[in-house]
């Protein structure tokens, strides 16, 4: 293991003065007090020590990602010379609210246009217009569970392919103009008649779904939200109307949302992925590692090199603990990576650790208790650790100071991580086809402590 170490040992003084100097240069003007390295003279500190731990990581795939009800419709596809070709196809059902007065048989139809609800846009040049495909279900979402490899049977013939210009903006609302279109204008008549809407079920039916794809040879993928702003509405009026009335059938009615999964479709032949073929094996793939959203691909984070180091301490105090992985091969403006990480615990097994109340084990936030003092272990909270993209250096990092002293002091026991997109507690991860690719041994643990005084 190569380690690289500084250490000062002097009066507190000369000590403090030194300091300053240092982290004058590594921090720029901020104040070494407020990264934890200010030394009280009476603290019976007798030097600061640096030290850098190299780690490394490996990939993992996951077996069996939940695809269903995630909240968000992933599809549109990317190639990519480490992940190879990647798809994905959304699968939804559509509501009608009951609660809304439907046309009158002799009503007239002004208008139909199709909403999007789109969340993001990730590609690596928008400056082309990129498409959506919308098609019909040729068989009915069950009330069952899917997983990222799941399909259903739909026509190929679109409804509607529609293009739009997502170089300004990639979260917004857009809409298709189906005035023309003849299964809208169907689709209006059976409205109109009442039949098929006489229940959900008998909808269903006639209208199973709908599947929404991208157009792979564009290179670009979509995050679009399930819910009354993503589906049909009909502009129509009855007779003696002065103005048209609106009948939505979406994706979602009020709040609810509906049933609806993701399929994800990998060809990794030809790049360095095509190696992982079992779930739960820990992968090196050489001289990259990577991980990308929905597909069940991970990295893991070998934190073993922590061992050896803190096996060779004695009354030391951690006054902080870093860890960076990076820089990332790519940094587009509109294709981040993932911007937060969960650190997952994990070990040979390769799966995510889970406590005895079956809440997942990670990293908490530095100042914060590490243990749960009623069952001793790792405690689980709503605001996990999260290790975050700093967009100016492209690399991830973040403070694990009170998780190394745990540790140190014994209180839990030393884990590796598995990194899990994860933003303001909801699971990212589901949410799109973003990816990151970096150096598999550019990880490293940035160690400041400082040794004590035995008496």
């Amino acid at each position: 293991m190569k380690v690289t170490t500084t250490s000062i040992q002097t009066s507190p003084a000369k000590l403090a003065f030194g300091l300053f100097i240092i982290f004058h240069f590594i921090s720029s003007c901020e104040d070494p007090s407020n990264i934890g390295l200010a030394l009280d003279p009476n603290n019976n500190q007798i030097g600061v020590v640096y030290q850098e731990i190299p780690l490394s990581v490996t990939v993992v795939k996951q077996d069996s990602l939940l695809a269903v009800n995630p909240d968000n419709l992933v599809f549109g596809g990317d190639v990519s010379d480490f992940f190879g070709k990647t798809e994905g196809i959304a699968y939804s059902r559509l509501l009608f609210n009951r609660d809304v007065t439907r046309p009158l048989t002799n009503a007239v139809l002004d208008s139909v246009r199709f909403n999007f609800n789109v969340r993001a846009v990730n590609a690596d040049d928008l400056s082309s217009t990129k498409s959506i495909a919308v098609h019909r279900l040729k068989e009915q979402i069950q009330d069952i569970n899917y997983y990222n490899f799941n399909g259903l049977d739909y026509e190929e013939d679109p409804i509607f392919k529609a293009s739009f210009d997502f170089s300004a903006r990639q979260d917004t609302l857009v809409n298709y103009d189906l005035s023309d279109n003849e299964f809208a204008k169907l689709l209006f008549e059976e409205l109109k008649d009442g039949t098929i809407f006489s229940d959900i079920f008998t909808f269903r039916e006639y209208l199973p779904g709908l599947v929404f794809k991208g157009d792979p040879e564009e290179e670009g993928s979509f995050t679009v939200r399930p819910g009354n702003n993503t589906g049909f509405v009909f502009f129509y009026r009855n007779e003696g109307d002065t103005v048209s009335r609106a009948y939505p059938i979406a994706t979602g009615v009020n709040l609810n949302v509906a049933r609806h999964f993701n399929q994800i479709i990998n060809d990794p032949t030809g790049t360095p992925t095509e190696a992982i073929r079992e779930p739960f094996v820990a992968y090196d793939l050489g001289d990259r590692a990577g991980s990308k959203n929905s597909t069940g691909l991970l990295v893991k984070l070998d934190m073993s090199p922590l061992d050896a180091f803190l096996d060779t301490l004695q009354n030391v105090t951690f006054n902080q603990v870093i860890l960076e992985l990076g820089p990332l091969e790519r940094n587009v403006a509109t294709n981040r990576p993932p911007q937060f990480h969960q650190m997952l615990f994990t070990n040979e097994t390769n799966r995510v650790l889970l406590r005895s109340d079956g809440r997942v084990m990670s990293v908490q936030p530095d100042g914060r208790p590490q243990v749960d003092p009623i069952t001793g272990e790792p405690i689980f909270t709503d605001s996990p650790s999260l290790l975050a993209h700093d967009i100016e250096r492209n690399i991830y990092r973040q403070t694990i100071t009170s998780h190394v002293n745990a540790i140190y002091r014994k209180n839990i026991q030393r884990r590796d991580f598995l990194l899990y997109p994860l933003v303001s507690g909801v699971d990212e991860y589901r949410h799109s086809l973003r990816e990151f690719v970096i150096d598999p041994q550019s990880p490293v643990l940035k160690i400041y402590y400082s040794r004590t005084r035995a008496f």
